[in-house]
C-alpha cells in the first residue's frame, strides 16, 4: 500500500452527545447501537426494557434482557468514574438473587474502580457478571465521529468455570450426553454456516431439548427437541412459568388458532398442559431419525425453517399481549416436560 494512511483522532464526547442522560442514553438504547455494545461484550442479542428506570431513590440508565431473559443493567457516565455510580450499582445488585449483568460505561476508569469491578467478578456468586467499559469517540480526517467501546474489566470466565466444576464435582459426559452434544453442535454449525439469527448456546445442550432463548419477551421460549428413542424431532414455542399468566397468554393466542395455523402454513399442536404451569405450541416430525447422521442436514434445514416460521408468526403477537390485563388460576408444574419420550 503506497497511499497515506489516516489516523484516528479522538473527539470530545460532548461534541457528539451534548448530554449524557438526554443524548447518549437514548442513542445507546437504539437497537443498532445496543447491538454494537453487545457485540463488543459478547453478550448476544439484547432486548431493551426501558431507560431511566426507577429503582428506589435512583434510576437505571438502561435496563435490558439477554437472550435467556436475564437482566442486564447499563450505567452510563461521562467523565472519570466516581463512587456515586459504584454505590448505585451495589445498591441495585443488593436486591437481586442471581443472573444479572452490570455494564458500567465511563470515559475513564479510575484504578480503584477498575479494581472494584475485578473484585466483584472474583468474589460474587455465580450468576453476577460485571463489565467496565471505557467510551470514546474517534474520527479519521473529516469523517463522521464513531463510537468505540473498550473493555477494561470483565468476568474471569476461566476461573469461574473452574470454580463451578470444582463445586459441582462435574463428571465426564456419558454416552447419551455425548450423542446430544454431537447432535446440537452439528445443528449449531449448520445455523452458523447459513448465517441464521438463531444460535445454539454455550454450553452445548446435553439433553433432548435445545433452548434458543426468548421470543419477543422473557418466558416465551423457542425450543428444538430431538427424541433419540422415539425418532421424533420437534420445534415449539414454550410458554414458561416465568410468564405472569401463562395459561391465559396461551388461551389468547389459541383463540386465533385458525388464522395462526394458516399463517404458519401447517396445523400446530396446541398443548395447554393443564396439569403444568407452562404451555406448548409445537410441530413435530416422525419420519426423520435424529440418530441417523445421514439425515442430519435435512433435519437441520427443517429446524431452521420452523424457527423462522415461529418467529415470523408469533413475535408480534407475543409483543402485543397485555400481560397485566390477563388473569390466571393456579396450576402445578414448572419446567417443560418432553412431549417426545425419546430422550
Amino acid at each position: 500500500m503506497t497511499g497515506t494512511l489516516g489516523r484516528l483522532v479522538p473527539v470530545p464526547l460532548r461534541e457528539v452527545w451534548a448530554h449524557e442522560a438526554n443524548d447518549f442514553t437514548p442513542w445507546l438504547a437504539r437497537t443498532e447501537n445496543l447491538a454494537l455494545l453487545a457485540e463488543t461484550l459478547a453478550l448476544g442479542e439484547l432486548q431493551i426494557q426501558g431507560t431511566e428506570v426507577p429503582v428506589g431513590n435512583f434510576y437505571i440508565d438502561i435496563l435490558a434482557r439477554d437472550i435467556e431473559g436475564n437482566v442486564v443493567v447499563i450505567e452510563n457516565q461521562f467523565g472519570p468514574t466516581d463512587h456515586t455510580h459504584l454505590g448505585q450499582i451495589m445498591t441495585y445488585i443488593g436486591g437481586q438473587e442471581n443472573n444479572v449483568t452490570i455494564v458500567w460505561i465511563a470515559e475513564a476508569f479510575r484504578e480503584e474502580h477498575r479494581a472494584a469491578i475485578d473484585w466483584l467478578n472474583a468474589s460474587t456468586i455465580e450468576g453476577f457478571n460485571f463489565f467496565a467499559v471505557e467510551l470514546e469517540a474517534v474520527k479519521i480526517g473529516s469523517s463522521l465521529p464513531a463510537p468505540r467501546f473498550s473493555v477494561v474489566g470483565k468476568p474471569n470466565e476461566w476461573s469461574r468455570d473452574l470454580t463451578r466444576k470444582t463445586r459441582s464435582g462435574e463428571r465426564p459426559l456419558d454416552e447419551r450426553q455425548k450423542a446430544f452434544v454431537a447432535y446440537w453442535s452439528a445443528l449449531g454449525s449448520f445455523l452458523a454456516d447459513h448465517h441464521a439469527r438463531f444460535k445454539v448456546r454455550d454450553p452445548t445442550p446435553r439433553d433432548y431439548w435445545c433452548n434458543f432463548g426468548p421470543l419477543a419477551r422473557p418466558g416465551f421460549l423457542l425450543v428444538a427437541t430431538a427424541g433419540f428413542r422415539d425418532h421424533k424431532i420437534g420445534t415449539e414455542l414454550f410458554i414458561s412459568s416465568n410468564v405472569r399468566f401463562p395459561k391465559r397468554a396461551f388461551d389468547r393466542m389459541e383463540a386465533e388458532r385458525t388464522s395462526i395455523d394458516a399463517e404458519f402454513g401447517a396445523p400446530l399442536d396446541w398443548q395447554r398442559l393443564s396439569d403444568k404451569k407452562g404451555c406448548r405450541i409445537a410441530i413435530y416430525r416422525t419420519d426423520l431419525d435424529p440418530t441417523s447422521q445421514d439425515q442430519w442436514p435435512q433435519q437441520h434445514a427443517w429446524f431452521l425453517d420452523q424457527l423462522e416460521r415461529f418467529s415470523r408468526v408469533f413475535r408480534s403477537r407475543i409483543d402485543g399481549l397485555d400481560i397485566d390485563a390477563l388473569e390466571d388460576s393456579p396450576s402445578a408444574g414448572l419446567e417443560p416436560t418432553s412431549q417426545s419420550a425419546g430422550s
